[in-house]
């Protein structure tokens, strides 16, 4: 048997034997096969990733809106039906929330009973729940909004206490079909405001517009709409119907979200 010494390299070989080893083309081969698996396990991994991400996402927006439109209707509930109003250019919900009510015993004067002017109203004081709110004005027979803001409301005059004295003698626009007034406080309203949904209270009752610049309280963040608020106004015999439409986002996720909430309307 002959053998070969290459002296350079120190290496021994024999004629007829082999070494083992891995080809060029087969390593190529090998790399090849793991970066097509290494792409679609990677590729599986991202879309799981990002499906699990959406639902977070998805999860977040519902109850973030669940929240805001119950708190939205709990409150619109107990306002006076006629004061609810759109303002700001359809941004702004805006209402007068009922502190107490009751029914009076005689006419009071307004434009068919041209009595003289009264400060008070011939009714039994009603206690006030703290829950309701502040007691600031009385309200007798409104039919609409304008009856009820501005500096000289016909259908509102500021109450002073007591057994339902008024802060100034009044003529009523006209009595309530079932004798009936209501103690309001201080408007408030919902006001969609740079992406982000707000409620305002302590709101001037003369003023035209809420003050959006003003202290709020944040009720949820990424919110958008094309048209949030609309408004059905009541009548004696029909409730105030008022349509809540917003769009809640959330990582790229965006929901829309409609809410109608009924105002009971009892004259």
């Amino acid at each position: 048997m002959k053998h070969y010494l290459l002296k350079a390299k120190g290496i021994l070989l024999t004629p007829g034997i082999r070494s083992s080893g891995f080809t060029l083309i087969e390593l190529i081969t090998v790399i090849v096969l793991l970066s097509i698996l290494s792409t679609i396990g990677t590729g599986f991994v991202v879309k799981t990733t990002e499906a699990y991400q959406r639902t977070q996402n998805r999860a977040l927006i519902v109850n973030t809106s669940r929240q805001a439109l119950e708190r939205m209707t709990r409150q619109l509930r107990i306002a006076l039906p006629y004061s609810v109003r759109v303002t700001n250019g359809g941004n702004c919900l805006e209402f007068m929330p009922i502190a107490a009510g009751g029914n009076y015993f005689d006419p009071v004067p307004d434009n068919e009973n041209l009595a003289a002017p009264r400060n008070s109203i011939p009714a039994s004081p009603v206690p006030v729940p703290a829950d309701f709110g502040t007691p600031i004005f009385v309200t007798i027979g409104a039919m609409s909004a304008a009856e009820i803001y501005g500096t000289t409301a016909v259908s509102r005059e500021g109450y002073a206490g007591g057994n339902i004295t008024l802060s100034a003698a009044k003529r009523w626009q006209r009595n309530s079909f079932n004798r009936r007034y209501y103690l309001l406080d201080n408007p408030q309203a919902f006001c969609v405001v740079s992406n982000v949904l707000r409620f305002y209270q302590g709101i001037d009752v003369a003023s035209a517009n809420v003050d959006v610049t003003g202290a709020s309280d944040i009720i949820a963040r990424n919110v958008s709409a094309t048209v949030p608020f609309t408004l059905a106004a009541g009548t004696e015999n029909r409730n105030t119907a008022i349509i809540i439409s917003l769009d809640f986002s959330s990582g790229g996720e965006t929901i829309n979200f409609t809410q109608r909430v009924l105002i009971r309307n009892v004259p």
